[in-house]
Formats: structure tokens, sequence, C-alpha cells
């Protein structure tokens, strides 16, 4: 019963909310016309930019080529009323090959994976100075002046608590694609059978944070990866800039260093870096509704950020392109809302989005966000799965796992799991964090920018609406390119949240208010 009420209630709402029952458009919001969306060759052309600019880091010239893409796709659309945001900041960069770093340990040349990212600079012939192991069950007196070596805490064991359940495996859900294709909810995963959690969990812990506080000569990390893993791994959470140049070693790289330094050998450790005043800007754009400009507009927000060092990281701008490409068909009479594209540029900034609060769109400019009904958010679509087996990485030959999250509401949840099932978005987990799953426990948590949808935090809007998110696994590398995207997944994704978009452009407000 409970189904086709909702079904009937969604279908009032429709018809209500498209105004006159004469719009010929009327069915083509959550009825996609393929005549219209975005074609999986098309999307793949879009990502053919973003791969040919990588990394795409804030102040970048390969972001800034990645967002004038951007820019001048949306003006093709039909945006109106663009603007930049724009602040400036200091931007630490290094070369994107090995010529700017290396590590000698114990007078051998040790081959280094990538850099510690916003983490100082060294003299162009290095710094030497005596290694130190830190143990993390007993920590060295002092690290001041010495390089410091880590390694990766292990996973702990069970029983788990909360934030490692909700982290670092599989999390309940309302409904899943796939459903034999995953490990044990609440489980352990293991990197043999996909390295996402893993890589996540060791990539997580802030060495950053204990090697500039100690006032270390600089930092070795050594993750328990191989290097086809450690290549070009981008620090993440990414750390304001501070002073102890660091270096990424792979496990079998690692493994001497970290003997030298448990015996106190010396080694030199080079990080050539730049440090130089740049602009970071936010652009922002609308493709107007019938109520645009007026005090009746309603407008519904495409967010995501677009910084990033993979083919993925961040490519979910190329998802909300394809939504404002879609409803660029229609005139704007017929459409209902506003979409109000707000493309943020600081999860790739020093100290991430937090770190320049100051300067953010809504915080600048509050009043914007009185006009704000529905919220879409996207990021790292047509990512595909990978494991680790002997050393190797390896295609699971699946799709990376990924979540639909959506508020708590039935007719948004439902009709998530519509939209899911009809474009046949593999390996997706349709999520309501405010809510326990259907085995009554943790949902996965709202991700990234998107997470100003919900209610409870000094930056949280307490919208309706849906986002989008894969686990990265393998895409937090430099090294992942296109070779290693999926653009028929992509354009699943891109339909599955443009029908969602469709909805909160024409729904009656109150009946999809989050509970």
């Amino acid at each position: 019963m409970k189904k086709i009420t909702i079904a009937v209630v969604a279908a009032m709402l429709m018809a209500s909310a498209c105004g006159d029952s004469t719009n010929s458009y009327a069915d083509k919001f959550t009825n996609i016309d393929p005549t219209w969306a975005v074609t999986a060759d098309e999307g793949y052309e879009w990502a053919l930019v973003k791969d040919a600019n990588l990394p795409a880091i804030t102040g970048s010239p390969e972001w800034n080529n990645y967002i004038a893409f951007l820019e001048e796709k949306l003006t093709e659309y039909g945006v109106v009323d663009m603007f930049r945001n724009s602040w400036t900041f200091d931007r630490w960069d290094t070369t994107d090959d090995s010529s700017g770093w290396s590590l000698v340990s114990d007078g051998e040349p040790v081959r280094v994976a990538h850099y510690a990212a916003n983490s100082g600079v060294s003299a162009d012939e290095g710094i030497t100075a005596e290694l130190i192991y830190y143990d993390h069950e007993n920590p060295p007196d002092s690290i001041e002046g010495k390089i410091v070596v880590f390694t990766v805490q292990p996973h702990p064991q069970p029983p788990y608590d909360d934030n490692y359940k909700v982290n670092f495996t599989f999390n309940d859900y309302e409904w899943r694609a796939n459903d034999d294709s995953y490990w044990e909810l609440f489980e352990f995963v293991p990197p043999e059978f996909s390295f996402t959690f893993d890589i996540w969990w060791q990539l997580r812990q802030r060495f950053w944070d204990i090697a500039a506080d100690g006032n270390a000569a600089g930092h070795v990390i050594v993750y328990d990866m191989a290097y086809e893993r450690t290549e070009g791994l981008y620090t993440f959470p990414v750390p304001p800039n501070h002073e102890s140049p660091g270096l990424i070693l792979s496990r079998e790289d690692g493994a001497k260093v970290i003997e030298d330094a448990k015996a106190g050998k010396t080694a030199t450790l080079r990080l050539e870096a730049t440090i130089e005043e740049s602009e970071a800007y936010q652009t922002i754009a609308y493709l107007p509704g019938r109520d645009y400009g007026t005090p009746e507009d309603e407008q519904i927000l495409l967010i995501n950020h677009t910084d990033g060092p993979s083919i993925t990281q961040d490519n979910g701008a190329l998802g909300l392109l394809a939504i404002v490409k879609y409803f660029s068909h229609m005139p704007q009479e017929n459409r209902p809302r506003t979409l109000t594209v707000f493309l943020d540029s600081r999860h790739y900034y020093p100290g991430m989005e937090r770190a320049a609060e100051e300067f953010s769109w809504l915080t600048r400019y509050p009043e914007a966000k009185d006009k704000l009904v529905g919220i879409i958010q996207a990021e790292h679509m047509g990512e595909m799965d990978y494991r680790e087996v002997d050393g190797k990485v390896e295609a699971v030959g699946l799709a990376e796992q990924s979540y639909l999250w959506s508020r708590n509401n039935p007719v948004l949840i439902d009709a998530a799991v519509a939209a899911a099932k009809r474009y046949e978005w593999e390996r997706v987990q349709v999520a309501v964090p405010e809510r326990p799953g259907i085995n009554g426990e943790l949902q996965q948590v709202w991700w990234g920018v998107g997470a100003i949808a919900l209610s409870g935090c000094d930056r949280c809007l307490d919208l309706p609406g849906f986002g989008l998110g894969s686990f990265l696994g393998f895409y937090w590398t430099t090294a992942s390119g296109i070779e290693r995207w999926n653009k028929e997944l992509f354009k699943n994704q891109a339909h599955t949240m443009t029908e969602l978009a469709g909805l909160l452009m024409t729904a009656d407000l109150e009946a999809i208010k989050p509970e």
C-alpha cells in the first residue's frame, strides 16, 4: 500500500508543480528523453579534457584549463549571470615526476612513489639528517631535526566502533544493485577482494601533523601497499602548507628505509618546490527557471568541487554539466525552478574547505541561500573496482561500489531506488544516513561538499536532495587516467541524477521535506 500511495502522490506533485497541464515538457522531467541526455561517447569526450589536465589542483594551469572548459560548456547550454567568486592563496607546487624529489638512505638511492603535498621545501641539494623510526606504541621522545619514518597503523580487530564501521566496511542500505558482489556488512574487507577501504584507512592517518608539530627536518611515509598502488598517491585529507618535506614509499621500497631508521642511519631527502600567490575561485551560474530574477524564484543547487589529482577526483562537475545540458532543451518558461551551478575549488586546497570558509560564495553572499529549495551533488563518476594480488593491481571486473544518497523522505527514497534501477547503475547502494538501513544498522554517511544538504552543522542547508559518490579505490592517484574509466557507467549515473534533478524541479516542497 505504501508504494502505491507514494507513486500516486508523486504523480500528483508532478502534475501540479509543472504548472499548466498543457505543458508539453511535463513528462520529460522524470522520464528522460534519450535524445536530450548525455551519451557515453559525449561523456568520454568531456572526460578527455579532464584526463589531459591531471592533476587539477586549485590554482594550477591544469585546473584553470579544466574550469575554462566547464564554463565554456555551461555557457553553450544557456546559463546566465555566471561569475567567479575569487580570492588569492599561497599555492605549493612541485614537479609531477620524480625529477624534483628523491631519497637516498644510508648511501643507497630509494625509488619514491610520490611526494607529500604542501609539505615544505628542501634545499636543492636536499636535507641530510639522521633517520628515526616512529613507533606508534612507543613514540620517540623527540623527532626534531631528524627525518622521521612512519608506517601505517594496522586495521583494528573487531568489535569495531561506529567510526570504523561506517568508513571502512560495507554498510547497511535501503536497496543495492548486484547484491551478490559485496563483502559481508561491517566486516574487514581484504585488499585481495577490493582495496577501496584499505587504501582509505591508510591514507587518512595524518602523519604530517606529527612531523610538523615535532619540528622534524622531513618525513617519509611507508604505506603497506605495492608500488602500483602508491605511485602518484596524493595526500588526503589535504593538509595546510607546513614545513616538513615529505615523501611516500611503497611496501617493497620502504622496507630497507624502515630498517635504516631503526638503526639510526643517515638519509638525504630532496623535495624541490615553489610557493607562489595564486587565484582560487568558485564558479556560480544559473540555468534560469520561469521565475528567475523575481522574488518567486526557487533554485535547485547543483554542487561539487572541481579539484583533484585523478580522472575522477573530481569529475562530478561533468555529471552536473550533463544535467544542465538536458534541461537546456526546455524553454525557460517550462522550467519550474532554476538550476544553480556551484563549482567549488576547496577540496584539494591547502587545509580543505574549512580553511577558506570565510571566502566561500555562501559566506560572502548568504542571501543566496534564501532561494535554494533542493540539492544535487555528484562526485567520482565512472569508476571501476581494483584489488591487490601478489603485489600487483588487478581490475576486479566490476564497477567501483558507490552510493546514491537521499534525504529521509519516502518520495525521495523511492525515486532514488527507481532511477538507479531504471538506468542500470551497477553496484550502487541507495543510502539514507539519517535512518537505519533495511537490517536496522548504520548507513553510509554523505561525503564531501554534498553534506551541505543535511541538517545539524554550521554549514548545513537542510534541503531535500540527492548525492552521488563512488569509493575512490585506485583513483586517489595521479596515475589513474581515462584508460581506467568507464563511460557507460558515467552515462548511467548521469541519467539517474538527471531524473532526480527533474523530480526536485517539479515536486511540491512540503511533500519532499526531509523527516
